[in-house]
């Protein structure tokens, strides 16, 4: 009895222990618990998404969000699939949200997981491991998941992933004591099932994947595990189970308050949880990829051995430049040593019982062979559509090593070489975690502006449905949005959509994980591209808008923001020049109020003037359109903003090189440049292109007219070419045609996947002058 009652105390202990260390880890990792987590890019869409999904969710009678809408891409609207979805942590925020108001909701959220994943992985294995192993796996997959720790809060969806981990543990336990024939209790039968409901309730697009894979890899093993015994060893397979059934409904009858508890646990979040996921799935279905560049980011699998010493780790070194690869993160791929070792050890020592570990190890092998677009193993699952980046598999690695570790057994070693071994595993294991906190060591959390509130409670009660940001941003992770140059300050203003969760304002911007082309549409047709003129080409380095609008745009703008029901505008003035503020406040008057934002830095709000309130017409609103005339100051198609001059231009790739040898590679099958003029007059098509296709040729049209035919150029020559034409009042279009392009019967890039046909080192229009003959 006395045993059974210290036995007791020391699973208490424990459980306040873990909870002990779960808190500490969360100071150490979140540092700061008084504020909402707010910070720039993708730090803000964890708490919007809550935010969305508690103003958007009915019940009829089963869950359902209301995702096509116009709440972002204001006024045109847009479908909102693409959010960065994590059900339970939405629904979370959502119920705080709703009963206190802003707060520190994900934070507290962040310490949950780490508690549940703690406690639970202990209390999983202590039945079959006992208390030490349990205790040490449990530290393991709960404190030493560098990529977790790594990846908070910027990819915050990542840090989460208790009820993943904790399936993974689950199945591993089920295929244990299937493989070795021991018994499987009702208990484990039923807690499985609901930790497959609540790990649909983590992030979609890998973190539940990861469990759904654990689940099903280990379903269909077990299932083969039966066939042969069946056809093989003659071993009926109905006899086990007629037991096993037997068997749990005694354990049913003996608890049945428990049983009922889980089963009636796994309902609720199976209707909590299941309408949303197939809504969500099916949504984003409807959207064809086909031809889309989506971006992929492959972490080489050698990077599993990369050690976290303190001046040797994938943060202080430049393993790229080792491995050729191209990780979204330096940490991708790197577990540590200490768990390399620890699972290896593990699985030598159990060698005989390989067949345990089948599954992990097929697991293990396909995120590590994984390469999104040569070797896409991780794609044979349906919910792995969209899994473009390789090294998120790294946040798994730490609880399938771990479970190999669980068998490490030293004791067959000498004393002194076990005490050696031990003495340099925990040497190791200290080095590692040291160095792996330290990463976190110059994190602060943003700071918010003592007005901040203030000035988005002011915004809130402003009359208007919605709110101007200028300049706002579109885009997706994929890219899409920031290519058509509707996001040229990512770096600063690519989060500032996601403050509406405080003003509650309709908004014109918002980042999704990833974007379909026809979502950019309108605002493409509407010529919103134009308006932007960014100091630098990068989205991440540049700062600020070159010029203020000329007098057409400044026409469109007004007559945007008049017709459309905004309350304000949202003036981020360090992204505009001085002169161009000022101009604002002449045209739209004087702000009323202020505040910092992180990233984005000042705005000040403008209010809508009562006349412009009057002028409100909605269906006008989103008619509106913006084509530019043609800017001869900027009309160089090699300089950075020469997109804002023309109407459109498709089939050539971003600027390349500095000048004057900058270059810009045209795409196939043809170059399209659109522009308007307000009166015809000569111009002058200046070009010089270098071929790196043998036997290529281009054709030239404008307006449909062949003006010039270069064929059968040799490899790598220049043409060099001045063309006079007369161009009409209004629209016209410049075509350039090619036979050949990179990956279409010639490739000449292989690692490039832009269909690259010649290089342009020149390419400008130009007035004609009255002397001017073509060349």
């Amino acid at each position: 009895m006395n045993k059974i009652a210290n036995k007791h105390k020391i699973i208490i202990f424990t459980y306040i222990l873990l909870t002990a260390l779960s808190i500490l880890y969360s100071l150490v990792i979140v540092k700061d618990f008084s504020r909402p987590l707010i910070g720039i890019l993708d730090e803000e869409q964890w708490e919007y998404a809550g935010f969305y999904l508690f103003k958007n969710i009915s019940f009829t009678p089963f869950p359902h969000l209301n995702l096509v809408n116009n709440q972002v891409f204001y006024p045109y609207g847009t479908n909102s699939v693409f959010l960065a979805w994590g059900i339970e942590r939405d629904i979370f925020y959502a119920i705080m949200y709703f009963l206190f108001g802003i707060g520190p909701w994900i934070k507290i959220y962040f310490l949950l997981s780490v508690l549940f994943t703690a406690i639970g992985s202990f209390r999983l294995l202590l039945w079959d491991y006992g208390f030490v192993r349990a205790c040490g796996a449990s530290l393991i997959v709960s404190f030493f998941n560098a990529y977790a720790i790594y990846k908070y809060p910027h990819h915050l969806s990542y840090s989460i992933i208790h009820w993943t981990i904790l399936s993974f543990i689950a199945d591993f336990l089920i295929v244990k004591r299937i493989v070795l024939k021991q018994n499987i209790s009702l208990k484990l039968v039923l807690l499985r099932a609901l930790l497959l409901f609540l790990s649909l309730g983590q992030e979609l697009g890998y973190i539940a994947g990861f469990a759904l894979m654990s689940f099903s890899i280990s379903i269909i093993y077990i299932s083969l595990i039966f066939l042969y015994r069946q056809f093989k060893l003659k071993q009926n397979p109905i006899v086990l189970f007629q037991s096993w059934l037997e068997s749990w409904r005694t354990e049913f009858f003996s608890e049945k308050r428990i049983y009922l508890f889980l089963l009636g646990f796994c309902v609720l979040i199976a209707y909590a949880y299941l309408p949303l996921v197939f809504q969500i799935a099916k949504e984003a279905k409807s959207f064809d990829f086909t031809g889309v560049i989506t971006g992929a980011w492959w972490a080489h699998p050698l990077r599993l051995f990369i050690p976290f010493f303190p001046f040797f780790n994938p943060v202080a070194f430049e393993f790229k430049k080792v491995f050729g690869d191209e990780p979204e993160a330096l940490i991708d791929g790197s577990s540590g040593l200490f768990l390399l070792i620890i699972g290896i050890l593990g699985l030598l020592h159990e060698r005989k019982k390989i067949t345990i570990f089948i599954p992990l190890i097929i697991i293990l092998f396909l995120c590590l062979s994984y390469h999104p677009i040569n070797l896409p193993t991780l794609k044979i699952f349906p919910w792995f559509a969209f899994n473009r980046i390789t090294g998120r598999s790294t946040v798994i690695y730490p609880v399938i090593l771990g479970i190999f570790a669980l068998h490490i057994n030293l004791n067959c070693l000498q004393t002194s070489r076990k005490q050696l071994i031990t003495a340099i595993l925990v040497l190791l294991a200290c080095t590692e975690l040291y160095t792996i906190y330290s990463f976190k060591l110059n994190y602060q959390p943003y700071s918010l502006d003592k007005n901040f509130f203030t000035y988005m409670n002011y915004v809130k009660k402003q009359p208007g449905e919605a709110v101007l940001d200028w300049p706002f941003c579109i885009t997706g992770g994929n890219g899409v949005g920031s290519l058509q140059g509707l996001c040229p300050f990512y770096g600063k203003n690519g989060s500032i959509c996601a403050l509406r969760r405080f003003h509650e304002k309709k908004v014109m911007g918002q980042y999704f994980g990833r974007l379909h082309p026809s979502q950019i549409e309108p605002y493409l047709q509407a010529g919103w591209d134009h308006l932007f003129s960014p100091n630098h080409p990068n989205i991440t380095e540049a700062t600020q808008q070159t010029r203020c609008f000329r007098a057409d745009e400044w026409s469109f703008f007004t007559d945007f923001y008049k017709y459309n029901d905004f309350a304000g505008i949202n003036l981020y003035v360090d992204l505009l020049p001085e002169s161009c503020v000022k101009e604002f406040y002449t045209r739209f008057g004087n702000p009323t109020n202020e505040t910092t934002v992180p990233g984005a830095g000042t705005v000040k709000f403008i209010p809508k003037s009562a006349d412009l309130r009057s002028q409100v017409d909605l269906a006008l609103g989103t008619k509106i359109k913006f084509e530019p005339f043609l800017d001869f100051s900027d009309a160089n198609l090699l300089n950075i903003n020469t997109i804002q001059s023309f109407i459109s231009v498709t089939g050539l790739s971003y600027v390349e090189g500095t000048k004057p040898s900058s270059w810009r590679w045209a795409l196939g099958p043809e170059t399209n440049i659109v522009f308007k003029l307000k009166h015809s007059q000569p111009l002058i098509l200046s070009f010089r292109f270098d071929s790196p296709i043998e036997d290529q040729n281009v054709l030239l049209e404008v307006n449909g007219v062949t003006l010039g035919n270069f064929n059968n150029l040799s490899k790598d020559v220049t043409i060099d070419h001045k063309l006079k034409f007369k161009p009409l009042k209004g629209v016209n279009r410049i075509v350039f045609k090619y036979k050949y392009w990179n990956h279409n019967q010639a490739t000449f890039a292989p690692n490039d996947s832009r269909e690259m046909s010649v290089a342009f080192r020149r390419l400008v229009i130009e007035p004609a002058k009255e002397t001017s003959e073509p060349e």
